[in-house]
């Protein structure tokens, strides 16, 4: 009799017990590298190796087969030859095992014996009612529990806990090749869902949208298996917390390089492009903007409108931001009469928006009174809903009064902003992107993507307002 799959994808990331089935060979063992990683990385639940030709591991016992783990397994980790796998996942299923992860490669993507053993995935699925992310992945990443699962050796060992969930079809978005400790981006949940044989962006996004610790997502799609499925998911996520989606494909070159990858069928990009602004998706348009814009919804409310204001240190800086700002769906800010008639007062320049601070500060006795004046009469402003502002980081740069500056601003004023951090020395600039980012702003290398992800955040705060779909642009 066909079982009723199940649709709770906790056991991938809320594991009590993980058995890890592959190569324990030092170094470069993928089941090796696996259990490494989760010991490296601090995961409290219990992990068991699984290959018949040792006895233990980094201090764990091994164990021949699943079948002789006296204590029941939650999730099951597979790097074995693909002729190998289906075999695996069966006994897996007959232990009792709620989900596996298939790293191994060589299926779908690979040949037409590859396509046949996936299928076989496939049907022992559905049979059965195991769940499977992959083949062809690198894994999965939850910061609550410090779960890090990767086949490949990583040379650090800490995440930033957040709430943004990632997923993708490759994997380029592992822990093996993203400096996710440095760059801190607030990762609460990440996957690679590699050739979705059974597991796939419906699944996940439902998953996601259920989540409570996920307040932000971030996909990364080659391909839609199930368009209606999928635009029922994404307009019940969007209901509560936005979907930003990176869908690349858009060339031939681009839609031929995607099939080979992971045997996805690309559709028509017009089509995905209407169908994302028929529910409210964020289309994102690179692999910066995937990782960086989900920051603007993590810490900071939501602007009530799309009215920008622009604070620089650069004239030239704030036209090119204005520029940015139109083409992002965001509107100059006019200031009110009171905040010309305050900004004026303290220089003539500074009484239009965008804001130069450049020449008032090169002119005054205290700079550093004079932007936090100025940022706070232009963030005060009635007519302005959110901020786009330039700072720059350097080894002058005051970085305990301008964190004290932001920290006290944005307790007094509910309104989101998007720092671009520039400078000459890029460690001085990490640094003060780690101090604001601490206190809950999101900073950017790139003054584009800061203003897009204003622009993003006005987006879905005009969805949330429950405004026709229809009529977004």
């Amino acid at each position: 009799m066909k079982s009723q799959k199940g649709n709770d994808l906790r056991p991938f990331f809320e594991p009590s017990a993980v058995a890890v089935i592959g190569s324990l060979a030092e170094p470069f063992g993928l089941g090796y590298g696996v259990i490494k990683n989760m010991l490296l990385f601090g995961f409290a639940g219990n992990v068991y190796p699984i290959n018949p030709s040792y006895s233990e591991t980094l201090g764990l016992k091994a164990y021949p087969t699943v079948n002789v783990v006296a204590e029941p397994i939650d999730l099951a980790i597979v790097i074995t030859p693909p002729s190998t796998v289906p075999s695996i996942v069966e006994q897996c299923s007959q232990k009792g095992i709620k989900a596996v992860i298939v790293i191994s490669e060589g299926f779908g993507e690979a040949s037409k014996d590859g396509a046949r053993l996936q299928q076989q995935l496939v049907d022992i699925s559905r049979r059965t009612g195991i769940r499977i992310i992959g083949p062809n992945t690198v894994g999965l990443i939850n910061t609550a529990n410090n779960l890090v699962i990767n086949p490949y050796l990583i040379d650090y060992g800490s995440i930033r806990k957040g709430s943004v969930a990632y997923c993708s079809q490759t994997g380029i978005i592992g822990a093996q090749c993203q400096a996710l400790e440095d760059k801190a981006y607030p990762i609460g949940k990440l996957c690679d869902l590699g050739n979705k044989c059974d597991v796939n962006e419906v699944d996940i996004l439902n998953y996601f949208a259920d989540d409570a610790e996920t307040k932000v997502i971030a996909l990364h799609l080659e391909d839609v298996k199930d368009g209606r499925k999928f635009l029922e998911a994404a307009r019940r996520a969007i209901a509560s917390k936005p979907v930003l989606i990176l869908k690349p494909g858009k060339s031939e070159p681009a839609a031929r390089a995607a099939a080979s990858h992971t045997s996805s069928l690309t559709g028509s990009d017009y089509i995905y492009e209407s169908a994302f602004k028929q529910v409210g998706v964020i289309r994102v348009n690179t692999w910066q903007e995937f990782w960086e814009i989900p920051k603007v919804f993590v810490c900071q409310p939501l602007p009530r409108g799309n009215r920008v204001a622009i604070i620089t240190h650069s004239g030239g800086a704030g036209v090119v931001a204005a520029d940015m700002a139109i083409e992002a769906g965001l509107e100059i800010a006019t200031f009110t009469a009171n905040t010309t008639d305050k900004l004026r007062r303290r220089h003539p320049g500074l009484a239009s928006n965008p804001v130069d601070l450049g020449p008032a500060s090169s002119l005054s006795t205290d700079p550093l009174s004079l932007e936090d004046a100025l940022i706070n009469t232009a963030l005060n402003d009635t007519n302005v809903d959110c901020a786009a502002i330039a700072l720059y980081g350097g080894s002058m740069t005051p970085m305990a009064f301008i964190v004290e500056m932001f920290d006290r601003l944005m307790h007094s004023v509910a309104k989101p902003v998007a720092i671009w951090i520039y400078g000459t020395k890029s460690n001085m600039m990490a640094e003060l992107s780690h101090k604001l980012e601490s206190i809950g702003l999101p900073t950017y290398s790139e003054l584009d993507t800061a203003v897009k992800a204003l622009g993003a955040a006005a987006y879905y705060s005009k969805i949330r307002s429950g405004l026709d779909h229809s009529n977004l642009k």
